[in-house]
């Protein structure tokens, strides 16, 4: 719960969707936040898987927004998604304010320090991973984690977020997908964490990309839902098309448009002026070193209308794995 203290930090808002009779294979919550009161655009706009929780059948997210500034409030319009037998459905659109009554028992917040951790580059995100533990290394208690370009000098002081995972295990946390770009590449950089026996620790943060290859020219949309191996902190990335010019229909406003049929149909059309095969990709992130597994979800036209949302795995029905 959100204290009533100022200072500066990141707030995250928990958000809750339960299962019905039958439970969804996925469940995804798009939000955009917007300054309350105000007719400029969105500040952000955030994508999160909806992991499952206690008691079963209850799924949450937590979603990092900006702290207001004093007497400040933000706005948070958000709606659910999920994928069931092929199916893709959207809850009707909700909105909360924050701070106010009716979202307080849902606040939680970090504290940072000085100007707080480095934000991500422009055009980057946040992803999020469970903070990785050095030999002997207790996941329990208080940690303290920042993030320095490769360069920088490392110091505790870099450690500006506060977090504490009580008595475990590790905690997840949101990093950036990068501190810079070069030559349209995420550049690695450094994670950084101290925890209750005072010890720095360093970890480089690095990318891969990975692609999916449409020989035939029929996926309108490609997912690429990634994670560690436990899937504690489960990530979904948007692939764009190589060659697609950037637009209203690129694969960044797909959760966010009105009439997603309307958008589907104009994106499709956008894609059939690339030649085939066609090769869609994204980034993966986390400490060099780590594997992260990942599997595919595809949108397609179906033979009769409409769309369909399919899931592409390994043979096996496994998942992929990479290591950064």
């Amino acid at each position: 719960m959100l204290h009533q203290t100022r200072g500066f930090g990141m707030l995250l808002l928990r958000r809750e969707y339960r299962d019905g009779a039958e439970p969804p294979e996925i469940v995804l919550l798009h939000a955009e936040v917007t300054r309350h009161g105000r007719p400029a655009g969105p500040l952000l706009r955030l994508t999160r898987a909806v992991v499952p929780s206690d008691p079963p059948g209850r799924r949450v997210a937590h979603l990092a927004l900006p702290e207001p500034g004093e007497g400040e409030r933000i706005l948070v319009r958000y709606r659910f998604s999920t994928v069931c037998g092929g199916e893709e459905r959207f809850s009707p659109p909700y909105e909360v304010v924050v701070p106010s009554d009716d979202a307080i028992a849902d606040l939680y917040r970090i504290p940072e320090e000085g100007a707080g951790n480095l934000p991500p580059a422009p055009g980057c995100g946040h992803f999020r991973l469970v903070l990785p533990l050095g030999e002997g290394e207790r996941a329990s208690g208080s940690f303290r984690f920042g993030f320095g370009a490769m360069r920088k000098k490392p110091s505790p002081s870099l450690c500006r977020a506060a977090i504490d995972a009580g008595y475990g295990p590790a905690p997840v946390i949101e990093a950036p997908e990068a501190l810079s770009i070069l030559k349209n590449r995420p550049m690695p950089y450094f994670l950084y964490h101290v925890s209750a026996d005072g010890k720095l620790r360093a970890d480089k943060i690095a990318c891969a990309r990975i692609t999916l290859a449409d020989p035939d020219g029929d996926i309108v949309s490609a997912r690429l839902v990634w994670g560690d191996s436990a899937w504690r902190a489960t990530n979904l990335s948007l692939m764009e098309a190589k060659g697609l010019a950037s637009g209203p229909f690129a694969a960044a406003n797909e959760f966010f448009t009105e009439d997603r049929a309307a958008f589907l149909a104009a994106r499709e059309a956008s894609l059939s002026l690339l030649p085939v095969p066609r090769v869609f990709e994204a980034f993966v992130f986390g400490p060099s070193g780590s594997g992260v597994e990942y599997c595919f979800q595809t949108v397609s036209r179906r033979p009769d209308g409409g769309f369909e949302v399919r899931w592409r795995n390994r043979e096996g029905g496994r998942n992929w794995v990479v290591t950064l």
